[in-house]
């Protein structure tokens, strides 16, 4: 578990030479391009480069070119190089022949839908047998065709029928509603037309003219629909044909056009002089050899390389190299914050300690085991990152199954702790396990809280912060402190020796705080920062002694909280019995609503509760000890590697 350690290099040669020197030594290497002029800022006659990026309008036509014609972009072959008249016209063609097939494709599917939805609309008039172009061409009368709620039909037909100037027909008489037909005089078409919409008449307009008797023109449309469908599936066709037969081409100029767009792109880190360009990165300690290597072929190419520590103006970036177990919880890590390079990378110490805990707090063999084939599942089918978690927390709680004896909640399978039971001590007589359990958890709870002030002690021996390692709350005089509180705690409690004389208060306790009310003005003093002379008693002590409030409130509920890996325990135990007490008042647990009580008890513990306990736990490390050692605040280490599997921003 390690930041990888970082070399920053400025190239400098040629300015003819500059996209050769960023095809053979940036692009798709392990170098993390800075912007040059910060560190070169001050040189004379050092200016940006001309970042104007002639490949950007083309790439963008690619893309769209290849969205339109179907074609995903990936990479592909490409030769040395291609003129930009030659890549624009074959665009154009390629765009062209692909817009007339969609064209033609969506028009012919455009036209059948509207003759199917007609062919339907038809289908209600069937009960008329006269011919639909006379009703179209009535010249001293009108008609509308449409649809009414059966209950007005039902209600209004004797009134409908007494009326001179209407005929009504209806065509099909449904349930809910009727479809018909009603003619009218020229004269009397506004007067009909506001009755019928007083009686929710629903107009049915056809968007296709239909010819011929009902079943004629019905017959005749479904043969355009069918002629139609059958002229769309060859466009599609002839399409398909166009996307397999243009596809190696275009992905192919696709490719050149991102690959020269983005060694181009690379001249906004870049500075020049008259006639040198100069270029900065970050590499990675171990790639800088191969990076020599691929600039020997230029020789008039020179390199300087600094060490990270020596270098003020860059932030060097975080890259981190982790065993299996930290890379699998790196992306919770990353959901906190990369840590800073002058950081330890707490990957491995996350991923123990949350399988620590959720094994402690989801201890059952055959849940965990359940669990566990979940993750494996969604890692291997679904490729999600949280499967490798949920493995991994599976086979946790399944280990701390086998130390409690317990197998899909029952406790008589294996031996093992069992929480609700008591177990002698020695000395102290009979103990209930849940009282153990929650004393068991503060005291995991008290070694994981020195064990990350240790962590931030070595922190702050790399970043050379002195606050962090001797003055701070968990430094060393806080460490002392709530270490030397706890001793005397425990002594006083399990041996019954008083330690609270002045020479153990004075430089345990007293001491310590003292160090922490003053820690900005030793810090400073520390470091040899005359700075620290600029403190007043006044102002130390006016937001000193609040903040020492707050760190010694801090100790006592950070411990405390640590009692939820116990309490959650229990818990687990306490809603097993209650599936299994179910199971019982159902007739008995090997009867078949016993059985399904089990299975369904099981499935929604190990849902509900894997899912709090994954928070809970989640919530501890954060807070609990994140907090205590954890900066983050890290710069991703990003590469100029192409991916010409994404799209242009």
């Amino acid at each position: 578990m390690s930041v990888v350690p970082m070399k920053l290099l400025t190239l400098a040669g040629p300015l003819e030479r500059f996209d050769q020197v960023v095809s053979a030594c940036v692009i798709d290497q392990q170098f993390h391009p800075e912007p040059a002029l910060r560190l070169m800022g001050e040189v004379k006659g050092v200016m940006p480069m001309d970042n104007s990026n002639p490949y950007a309008p083309l790439l963008r036509r690619a893309e769209e070119v290849a969205r339109e014609a179907g074609v995903e972009l990936a990479y592909a072959p490409f030769p040395d190089r291609l003129p930009r008249k030659e890549l624009t016209a074959y665009f154009d063609q390629v765009e062209e022949q692909v817009m007339t097939l969609l064209h033609r494709k969506e028009e012919l599917e455009h036209t059948a839908a509207e003759s199917a939805a007609a062919v339907e609309q038809l289908e209600y008039l069937r009960g008329i047998g006269a011919d639909l172009d006379e009703l179209w061409g009535l010249e001293f009368s009108r008609f509308r065709y449409g649809y009414l709620p059966r209950e007005t039909y039902d209600s209004f037909q004797d009134a409908l029928d007494q009326e001179d100037d209407l005929l009504f027909v209806p065509t099909t008489l449904g349930p809910r509603r009727v479809y018909g037909v009603y003619f009218t005089t020229k004269q009397a078409k506004s007067r009909v037309d506001m009755l019928f919409s007083s009686l929710h008449f629903t107009r049915i307009h056809l968007e296709v003219q239909p010819h011929g008797t009902v079943e004629q023109a019905i017959a005749e449309l479904n043969a355009g629909v069918e002629r139609m469908k059958g002229e769309a599936a060859q466009a599609e066709g002839e399409l398909r044909a166009l996307r397999e037969q243009e596809r190696g081409r275009l992905l192919s100029d696709y490719a050149y056009l991102r690959y020269h767009s983005e060694c181009r792109d690379l001249r906004r880190y870049a500075c020049r002089s008259r006639d040198s360009f100069y270029l900065v990165g970050w590499v990675p300690e171990d790639a800088v050899a191969e990076i020599q290597e691929r600039m020997a072929q230029f020789s008039e190419l020179s390199c300087v390389i600094d060490v990270a520590a020596d270098v003020d103006r860059f932030t060097p970036p975080t890259k981190l190299k982790n065993p299996f177990l930290g890379r699998v919880f790196q992306p919770f890590l990353e959901m906190y914050g990369l840590p800073s390079y002058h950081e330890k990378d707490p990957s491995l110490l996350m991923a123990v300690t949350y399988c620590l805990f959720f094994g402690i707090m989801f201890g059952d063999l055959g849940q965990g085991l359940c669990l566990a084939l979940l993750g494996l599942v969604l890692t291997k089918v679904k490729g999600m990152w949280l499967g490798s978690i949920i493995t991994c927390c599976g086979l946790s709680g399944a280990l701390f199954g086998c130390v409690y004896g317990s197998v899909f909640g029952f406790e008589d399978i294996l031996p093992g702790f069992k929480i609700m039971e008591e177990t002698r001590l020695g000395g102290l007589g009979v103990v209930s396990n849940v009282l153990l359990l929650l004393v068991l958890s503060i005291a995991l709870g008290i070694f994981m809280l020195l064990l990350v002030m240790a962590v931030n002690i070595m922190n702050g021996i790399k970043q050379r912060n002195f606050e962090k390692i001797f003055f701070g709350p968990n430094g060393a005089a806080g460490m002392v402190f709530y270490a030397g509180v706890l001793i005397a705690a425990l002594a006083a409690v399990a041996f019954g020796v008083n330690l609270l004389t002045p020479a153990y208060v004075l430089p345990v306790l007293v001491l310590p705080l003292a160090l922490m009310l003053f820690r900005e003005p030793l810090s400073h003093l520390a470091a040899g920062d005359p700075e620290w002379r600029s403190f007043s008693l006044g102002e130390v002590l006016g937001t000193g002694v609040f903040e020492l409030f707050e760190t010694l409130l801090s100790y006592l509920t950070n411990t405390l909280s640590f009692m939820r890996i116990g309490a959650y325990a229990i818990t687990h135990v306490g809603l097993m019995l209650v599936v299994h007490m179910l199971a019982q008042l159902a007739g008995g647990v090997g009867g078949p609503v016993g059985i399904v009580i089990l299975v369904a008890g099981n499935a929604f513990v190990m849902g509900f509760e894997g899912l709090l306990v994954g928070i809970q736990v989640l919530r501890l490390e954060f807070y609990e000890l994140f907090g205590r050692f954890y900066d983050d605040g890290g710069v991703p280490f990003t590469p100029k590697k192409i991916d010409y599997t994404s799209h242009t921003d």
